[in-house]
């Protein structure tokens, strides 16, 4: 029987593959995705040492466990690293927040820089999306939300340590929006993939496969991909592929079809999380109220940054089940949920402390011995000082190191323009190899920008738009 070899197969159902599958079908072509979206497909759970997951994703614990396995991934105990074998992948569950800020940390030439902003803007415009672009002097795109007074004012503060700024936010603006997040439709309207997915899921030229893929081969004028569903097994032919995975499954895979066996960095941005006591109430009605400023630090030496994020119920459910004595007190807790202020503090790149190798036939993931006390004091206590001194807060915070790798930003790993076979071109092809593109996170070092989402999704339909004229 003859062999049906498909055009291009996107593996991968997150906002990258959806956006690179939009804008390529754009132009009558079909596309073909790859991705597990069956809730139904159970495997063996052989990563018992992971004990918690974020609230958010309440009930997932077996996807998560099958991600490790249908990987053929290992996990050291120190590495907090989180996979999730589900429709969309992660960006279900933190993909609330879109940077504005993008920057030239990546080693690409200024007219792919432009055409990823150009892209960038053209998202936010096409899905109106919640917050402001800034650009020099000039705004490129407004649609501007409320945050309480006291933030309001740090915008407009002089400080030679930090400036802040306002997130572009993962909502769908919704037509009588008016600034205020609180009347925002949670569930409908955050920037999701399967709230992406119902944007496109009648679009005939997007066909889904209900599978995970296991190994990739290279063929002679094409690869072989083979994919498993539980017990079934299933080989899909294509001329060209497009890997949009997340970076661990991405650079796993990768790594296999390349025969890679050196040691692999993947990039992230190790986070402190810290508690800190409001002066004045601050009430918002979200279950899950994202980040809405952004102090980020001024040095381009060490590009660290914090986000403030209110109180709220899905933060308080967390603590209570991290905390389960603190149950008969959860009343309380979300009393006093108003006068708390949440943050994030993110460090720089080169801080990163997660690694991938090839071990016989899977792959290890682990980290490397390294002074975390040292790496959050100076931060935590500057971000501290900026909050006290302009009289945010009172001189009170707790903070809690989560682990390397529970950011849950992973990234870099085959990086623009790079040295050997683990890099891409500018057109995210894979050196050195025909008819391979990457288009996730696995290509950029977001070194100053710390919630990227929106330059992943740009650069996806950049390269969406690109292989549709090829």
């Amino acid at each position: 029987m003859k062999k049906k070899i498909l055009d291009l197969a996107v593996i991968g159902s997150g906002l990258s593959a959806l956006n690179f599958a939009d804008e390529y079908s754009k132009n009558g072509k079909t596309i073909n995705i790859i991705s597990y979206k069956n809730e139904k497909m159970l495997t063996e759970n052989n990563y018992g040492k992971l004990k918690d997951l974020p609230t958010q994703m309440r009930g997932k614990m077996n996807n998560v466990k099958n991600y490790f396995h249908s990987n053929n991934l290992i996990v050291e105990n120190d590495c907090k690293v989180l996979g999730s074998l589900d429709f969309g992948g992660l960006s279900n569950y933190w993909g609330l927040q879109i940077d504005g800020y993008i920057n030239n940390d990546q080693k690409i030439n200024r007219k792919i820089f432009l055409s990823i902003e150009n892209h960038f803007l053209k998202f936010l415009k096409k899905y109106n999306l919640v917050g402001s672009y800034f650009d020099n002097k000039d705004f490129l795109y407004k649609k501007d939300f409320k945050i309480p007074h006291q933030f309001e004012t740090l915008i407009h503060k002089k400080n030679s340590n930090f400036y802040c700024k306002k997130p572009i936010l993962g909502f769908f603006n919704q037509s009588k929006f008016k600034g205020d997040l609180n009347l925002i439709n949670e569930k409908r309207s955050k920037l999701n993939s399967k709230n992406f997915f119902n944007n496109i899921k009648n679009n005939k030229k997007i066909i889904f496969h209900n599978y995970y893929v296991n190994k990739i081969f290279k063929k002679k004028d094409f690869f072989k991909v083979q994919c498993k569903n539980k017990n079934e097994e299933k080989n899909f032919y294509v001329k060209k592929l497009v890997l949009a995975s997340g970076t661990i499954a991405t650079t796993k895979l990768v790594a296999d079809y390349l025969n890679y066996s050196k040691e692999i960095k993947i990039k992230h941005h190790p986070r402190l999380l810290s508690v800190f006591f409001s002066k004045k109430p601050i009430k918002f009605s979200l279950n899950f109220t994202p980040s809405i400023l952004q102090i980020i630090s001024s040095s381009k030496k060490d590009c660290y940054s914090a986000d403030v994020r209110p109180g709220n119920k899905l933060i308080t459910e967390s603590i209570v089940e991290a905390f389960p004595f603190l149950k008969p007190v959860k009343l309380i807790l979300n009393f006093f949920r108003h006068r708390t202020i949440f943050s994030n503090i993110l460090l720089d790149t080169k801080y990163s402390n997660i690694f991938l190798r090839k071990n016989g036939k899977k792959f290890k993931l682990y980290c490397k011995k390294l002074n975390k006390k040292n790496l959050f004091n100076i931060k935590i206590k500057n971000i501290f000082k900026f909050l006290l001194k302009n009289q945010i807060i009172f001189p009170i915070y707790y903070s809690i190191f989560p682990g390397f790798g529970a950011d849950y930003h992973y990234f870099g790993s085959i990086p623009f323009n790079g040295k050997g076979s683990l890099s891409v071109d500018n057109n995210c092809k894979l050196r050195g190899s025909k008819n391979i593109y990457v288009v996730d996170s696995s290509v950029f070092n977001f070194k100053t920008n710390k919630y990227p989402l929106g330059i992943m999704i740009a650069n996806a339909r950049r390269i969406g738009e690109h292989l549709s004229k090829i």
